[in-house]
C-alpha cells in the first residue's frame, strides 16, 4: 500500500510543479515583463499613435504632398522607415490607430537628408506596423 501511495505523490507532484510554473510564466507576462525583455535585448520600441501626415519644421502640414508617419499619444511625431517589412499595409488611412514596432533613431544620429526637412523626434526602422483600435 506504501509503494502505490509514492508513486502517486511522485505523479502529482510533477503536475503541481509545471502548474506552478505556468502561473509564474503567466504572471510575468501579464506584468509586462516580455517589454522589458524586448526592449534590453534588441533596444525596439512599440509605439502607438495616430497614422497622419508629418509637420514641416516650419509647422505647416502639407495635405497635398504628405509624408505620412506616425503621431505617438504623447503628441510626438515619427518618421517611418519601412523599408526593411516586406508586407506592408497598404490600406492605412490618415489618422487610423497603429501600432509601430521597431527601432528608434532618435533624429539628432539620423545621417540621411530624407527627413531633415521635418519636426521629428526620431526614425522609426519598422518591424511591423499594425492597424489598432
Amino acid at each position: 500500500m506504501d509503494y502505490e501511495n509514492k508513486g502517486f505523490v511522485r505523479r502529482n507532484i510533477v503536475w503541481v510543479i509545471v502548474l506552478v510554473a505556468v502561473i509564474v510564466f503567466g504572471a510575468l507576462l501579464f506584468k509586462g515583463w516580455d517589454k522589458i525583455v524586448n526592449e534590453q535585448v534588441d533596444k525596439s520600441v512599440t509605439i502607438t499613435g495616430n497614422f497622419s501626415c508629418l509637420p514641416l519644421k516650419t509647422g505647416e502640414i502639407l495635405k497635398d504632398d504628405c509624408q505620412l508617419g506616425v503621431k505617438s499619444r504623447d503628441g510626438l511625431f515619427y518618421a517611418l522607415d519601412i523599408s526593411r517589412i516586406q508586407d506592408a499595409n497598404t490600406d492605412l488611412k490618415t489618422d487610423d490607430t497603429i501600432a509601430v514596432t521597431g527601432f528608434l533613431q532618435p533624429i539628432e544620429t539620423v545621417t540621411s537628408t530624407e527627413w531633415s526637412d521635418y519636426n521629428v523626434a526620431g526614425v522609426i526602422k519598422v518591424n511591423t506596423l499594425l492597424r489598432t483600435r
